[in-house]
């Protein structure tokens, strides 16, 4: 080995078979997961290539698909458990330690406070290694937090420990607020420092925050001279929008600070425009890019132009200036990605297209016995679940809403009830809904009205299930499990759909996916409807629709050639110019008596 501490696949493997401590099950089992570890990125690599180097093969193994490997989900969970134990095994990573109950008294009283619906796994683990190491409550601090992230670093590896650590810290703030006796301290994880981080906006000189704070009221219309007598030539940016605006000030700051230019000279917005500035932040920001033209390059090009309108500078001033940044910008996409062509593609199999057009009802279902209790056919009873089918039945009514009226993800986690989502009885006949959302992204309104089928579903979720989930007084369609002010998270609601989206239909699909799917539908249903793609879609312009109209019809116009050469195949004799060679012709059954054959 080249390096005699990262053992390759192969070495592994050999390794495994010398384990005569463990069982002959356990060690196929380990060389399973080694195995299953090689077949990562759609092909099977050789061992002897392959090295277990925790730092990238941990991450990789976490960030598997079970349907990308063709396995269950039971079995990738059992492959990253036992590559873990390989890498144990060999050294690669610290043992975990047994944990023990809890003895000690002040962290055994705290235990006992937490609340029953509360379910603090991570906060569990994290007062345990306290405990363990005879850490006083009122004692614990951000050191004490690192110390845990190390440990947790050197005994699981992968990508996910920080994370997990965070949500220690805000769940220990959360009980410092609720429960009392719970230790005041504030918990947060300082920053990786591995990571390189820009600078903050408030690293820079007071007259420069001020007018960042004025460009921000601007870009909201708060502004004097937007009430004015010019109010309509311009729209207030969405709260999205400034978000990036901010973004790219900061990130062409730091740009500027990088190449050689001190803090204290930048006094203003005005200095952002300087050509020579410009050019050395948008190289330097580039290079930082890898040298390519990206979506995070175009923010910071697209922050300079609205500078530069908040300044009030003249029109042919601007003009120049957005030329001069059209280099920055990714040209602009004439087709969908790659990966969206071939969802589309596995969505047009009739069955996976029934599947996920069926998934809502069949949720709803399971919702329904995991509600009530149920008994298997082997006899087992499975006791009632309400909380977890209060989740489920959230899902179902979220499929259901995003194949009616395709949402972003942000708008349909943050769905009010009886403001956004009506749902009306009928005089005659079930009841109907109507959904009604203005996008956060910007500010363009959306809505459908569904139909009988549609609106009793989302009518027993609304009656049955939301009242037996967290926060059910709330106005909010999906409200968040922890606090009542506050709609469900998210990130945390898109993680919960492609799961089941996953299971059901044996392929990766998110929800932003639904969108590409409603505007693929409404093509092949008529393939000039661009307009009814912009309305759904919420879209200021038809760039989006003309991507899908583009895909449709370039398939719909190969099937009309296919079809067309076959009728003519069919209704012609066609015969070519040398003797020998006779169109082919279609099998009818026996020859007649005296035909030529």
């Amino acid at each position: 080995m080249s390096r005699p501490d990262i053992p390759t696949a192969a070495q592994a493997l050999a390794m495994i078979q010398t384990w005569v401590d463990k069982s002959p099950d356990h060690r196929r089992n380990l060389s399973t997961a080694v195995r299953t570890y090689c077949r990562l990125g759609g092909s099977k690599r050789p061992p002897e290539i392959v090295r277990l180097d925790p730092a990238r093969c941990l991450p990789e193994i976490d960030a598997a698909r079970a349907s990308t490997l063709g396995i269950s989900d039971v079995s990738l969970r059992n492959v990253r458990s036992g590559l873990r134990d390989v890498l144990r095994r060999c050294g690669l990573l610290a043992p975990v330690r047994e944990r023990k109950p809890v003895e000690d008294s002040r962290w055994t009283e705290l235990i006992g406070q937490l609340p029953a619906r509360f379910h603090p796994h991570r906060l569990r683990a994290f007062l345990g290694f306290c405990a363990t190491r005879g850490i006083a409550p009122e004692a614990v601090t951000n050191d004490t937090l690192v110390a845990y992230l190390d440990q947790r670093q050197a005994e699981r590896g992968g990508a996910n420990n920080r994370t997990n650590v965070r949500e220690v810290a805000r769940q220990w703030n959360k009980m410092a607020k609720s429960l009392p006796g719970w230790p005041q301290t504030e918990l947060t994880l300082p920053p990786d420092p591995d990571r390189t981080l820009s600078p903050a906006l408030t690293t820079y000189r007071i007259s420069l925050q001020r007018q960042v704070a004025e460009f921000v009221d601007w870009c909201r219309g708060s502004g004097e001279e937007f009430f004015g007598e010019e109010a309509d030539v311009r729209e207030p940016m969405s709260e999205e929008s400034i978000r990036a605006r901010l973004t790219g000030l900061r990130l062409f700051l730091w740009g500027a600070v990088e190449t050689g230019t001190p803090v204290d000279e930048i006094n203003g917005l005005e200095w952002l425009l300087r050509a020579d500035v410009r050019k050395r932040s948008m190289r330097w920001n580039r290079e930082r890019l890898g040298g390519k033209v990206t979506a995070g390059l175009a923010t910071i090009a697209d922050t300079l132009p609205a500078v530069a309108a908040f300044l009030n500078l003249p029109e042919a001033e601007r003009a120049v200036l957005r030329r001069a940044l059209r280099a920055y910008r990714p040209k602009r996409q004439k087709e969908i990605t790659e990966r969206n062509a071939q969802l589309l593609d596995r969505l047009t199999d009739p069955v996976a297209r029934g599947k996920l057009l069926n998934l809502p009802f069949k949720l709803m279902e399971r919702a329904r016995e995991t509600r009530d209790g149920w008994v298997s056919p082997e006899g087992i009873d499975h006791p009632p679940k309400p909380m977890e089918a209060c989740w489920l039945a959230a899902v179902a009514v979220a499929v259901e809403i995003e194949l009616n009226l395709p949402l972003r993800v942000s708008d349909l986690a943050e769905l009010t009830l009886d403001e956004e989502l009506r749902i009306q009885r009928q005089r005659r006949g079930g009841p109907t809904a109507f959904l009604r959302v203005t996008a956060n992204k910007n500010d363009h309104v959306v809505e459908t009205i569904l139909d009988e089928e549609s609106a009793e579903l989302l009518q027993e979720y609304v009656d049955a299930f939301r009242p037996i989930g967290p926060h059910p007084e709330t106005r909010w369609l999906f409200p968040n499990r922890d606090t009542r002010d506050r709609a469900r998270a998210p990130q945390g609601f898109s993680a919960a759909i492609m799961e089941e989206l996953e299971k059901e239909l044996g392929f990766h699909m998110t929800v932003h996916s639904f969108r590409c799917f409603a505007a693929t539908v409404i093509m092949e249903m008529n393939p000039h409807a661009i307009e009814d793609v912009r309305l759904i879609l919420g879209h200021a312009g038809f760039a989006m629709a003309e991507r899908h109209y583009r895909r449709v019809n370039r398939h719909a116009a190969a099937r009309r050639l296919s079809v067309g050469l076959r009728n003519l195949r069919r209704t012609t004799q066609l015969e070519a110019a040398a003797p020998s060679f006779r169109a082919p012709r279609r099998d009818r059954g026996m020859p007649r008596r005296g035909a030529r054959p």
